[in-house]
């Protein structure tokens, strides 16, 4: 075995969706030995092809990997993935390091670090910003909360879909910062759309105040404002219709988390509890019975 062989480093990623596939595809092409794992396996079979091993479970991967990134939907799939039967740590090894990346309230990670840490086993919250577009790129931005030294273990790691790695503090602190920033990427949503509702009862053109606010819209709000305008144009677009219930459903699971933590800490978020109640008509949905 060569050098380079002895140093590969084995990692592994859990949770295959719109995101965590781009992130995953990242890691062969960056040179590391890669197992991956979804409970549908269609979304494992593009990372084989692309060099990657295909797990038959969460444990199946940490049997392998020394780094194991995990991006799922909500507290409770985080949970099920790193702790539960079938999990990561009924594997891991000693000084394994897992990389949360799913936005999850601070507390549930702090809880599953604990348990983590009694296997030997280290957590991080690295959380992301910039889309799947950003991560095919290799452009995402990455809040780490963590101590220096597993921020410094898990950055090559972070840095196989990542052009920014910020180490925002110790664990907790990257889920905290992600809960900021989806608070003020969704807040802009909901001024952006009573914007475009102002100047159009004036007779501005929808692309006129969009020309005009360039210098502040980002991809993301670029993206939303087409579909949602879209969507308004044509209800019956079912494939619109999904995908926005999907954000919606998102945009209140986050803002929810933002503002449990704010209210604990006794803050008062009313641009949050406002938008949070008007997600259905930021996304041009129809509102909930």
């Amino acid at each position: 075995m060569s050098e380079t062989q002895e140093k590969t480093l084995r990692v592994g990623f859990i949770g295959l969706g719109f995101i965590g596939a781009p992130m995953a595809a990242r890691l062969p092409e960056a040179g590391f030995e890669t197992w991956v794992h979804d409970i549908s396996t269609d979304a494992m079979a593009p990372l084989v092809e692309a060099g990657a091993h295909a797990a038959d479970s969460a444990a199946d991967v940490a049997s392998h990997a020394e780094i194991i990134g995990v991006c799922v939907l909500d507290d409770a799939q985080t949970e099920s993935v790193v702790a539960g039967p079938g999990g990561l740590l009924e594997t891991a090894r000693p000084g394994t390091i897992i990389a949360l990346h799913g936005t999850i309230h601070p507390e549930t990670t702090k809880r599953l670090a604990e348990t983590a840490a009694a296997k030997s086993v280290t957590l991080v919250d690295a959380q992301m910003t910039g889309g799947p577009h950003g991560a095919a790129a290799g452009t995402l931005r990455y809040m780490v909360g963590g101590s220096e030294q597993d921020f410094e273990r898990v950055r090559p790691f972070l840095a196989a879909s990542g052009q920014d790695i910020i180490h925002c503090g110790p664990l907790g602190a990257g889920t905290t910062a992600k809960l900021g920033n989806n608070l003020v990427q969704y807040c802009f949503w909901q001024a952006l759309t009573e914007a475009q509702n102002l100047t159009r009862s004036q007779g501005v053109a929808d692309e006129k105040i969009q020309e005009v606010l360039g210098w502040i819209l980002n991809d993301s709000a670029v993206l939303m404002l087409a579909g949602r305008n879209a969507l308004e144009a044509d209800p019956g677009n079912d494939f619109l219709a999904e995908r926005f219930a999907g954000a919606a459903k998102l945009l209140e699971k986050d803002l929810g988390l933002a503002l449990e933590v704010g209210h604990a800490a006794g803050l008062k978020m009313p641009a949050a509890e406002l938008t949070a109640r008007s997600a259905s008509a930021i996304l041009a949905l129809p509102p909930e019975d």
